[in-house]
C-alpha cells in the first residue's frame, strides 16, 4: 500500500472542519476516523458519542463495540436497526483494527441508512484505501485520515491550541513542553487543560511560571535547559 502524503497540519485543518460540522449538527451517516495519531479520532470519536444523542436517547439507541469481540456483519445488522424515541441509531466501533472481517462492513457502508450513524475508529494505521470499504466510507461519508506530527510542526498547533482557549504563550514554554513531553499530542493537550483550568482569572499569558506551578515541569531544571548548559560547556550548571 502506498504511503500516505498527509502532512499533520493537513489532519489538523480536516479535523476542524468536521468537529464543527459536528457542532452544527451536520452528521454524516458513515466516518471512517484512521491513522497513526490517536488524538484526533480520540476527540471525534468523543464528540460524535456526546453530540448525536441526548441522554435518554442514548440508553437506546447507541451501542459502543470493539473490533476484537466483533465483526463486521455483527455491526452491520446494528446499523440496519431502526431508532427507538429518537432521530438516530448510533454504533460507534472502537480499535476496528482488531477486527476480523473488517471488510464485511463494505456491504453496508456501500449504502448506508440515513437513520444510522457509523463512527469506525481505526487507529495505529489507515485502513487500506485499495479496498471497498474505505472507497464507500469516502462516497458515502467521512474519512479522516490522523498523521503523527514531528517536531517541528508540533509548535504551531500548540500555539493554536492555546489560542483556542483565548490565551498566549511565551516561545521558549512552547520549547520547554515539547522537550519535555515530546510530541505526544494528547498528553501534551491533557496537561495544557490542566493549566488551562488553573490559571488566575484576567491572566492570559503563559508563562514559565505557569508551566512549573501547574503542569510542574521545573524552568530551571529540565532537559532543554541541561542541553543549553552542556553546548556552552556549563558543566556545575549541567
Amino acid at each position: 500500500m502506498a504511503k500516505s502524503t498527509k502532512r499533520f497540519k493537513d489532519s489538523d485543518a480536516d479535523f476542524r472542519k468536521i468537529y464543527n460540522d459536528i457542532a452544527q449538527r451536520n452528521f454524516a451517516p458513515v466516518y471512517l476516523l484512521m491513522g497513526e495519531e490517536p488524538y484526533f479520532i480520540d476527540v471525534l470519536a468523543d464528540r460524535l458519542s456526546s453530540s448525536i444523542l441526548n441522554e435518554t436517547e442514548r440508553a437506546f439507541n447507541q451501542t459502543t463495540v470493539y473490533g476484537r469481540d466483533t465483526d463486521g456483519a455483527t455491526i452491520a445488522s446494528h446499523c440496519r436497526q431502526m431508532p427507538m424515541m429518537g432521530g438516530y441509531t448510533v454504533i460507534i466501533v472502537k480499535e476496528a483494527q482488531a477486527m476480523p472481517q473488517l471488510e464485511q462492513l463494505a456491504a453496508y457502508t456501500a449504502n448506508p441508512l440515513p437513520s444510522t450513524v457509523l463512527v469506525i475508529c481505526h487507529k495505529e494505521k489507515s485502513a487500506d484505501k485499495r479496498q471497498q470499504l474505505y472507497k464507500s466510507c469516502l462516497a458515502n461519508g467521512v474519512v479522516f485520515e490522523s498523521v503523527r506530527p514531528r517536531e517541528y510542526e508540533i509548535k504551531d498547533w500548540l500555539g493554536g491550541f492555546v489560542a483556542q482557549h483565548g490565551l498566549r504563550i511565551e516561545p521558549n514554554c512552547i520549547e520547554l513542553m515539547i522537550n519535555h513531553l515530546g510530541t505526544d499530542i494528547s498528553r501534551i493537550s491533557n496537561e495544557l487543560n490542566k493549566l488551562i483550568v488553573s490559571m488566575p482569572e484576567g491572566n492570559t499569558l503563559i508563562t514559565a511560571t505557569e508551566i512549573e506551578n501547574y503542569i510542574g515541569i521545573s524552568k530551571e531544571f529540565n532537559n532543554f535547559e541541561l542541553c543549553r548548559a552542556v553546548a556552552t560547556r556549563d558543566m556545575a550548571r549541567a
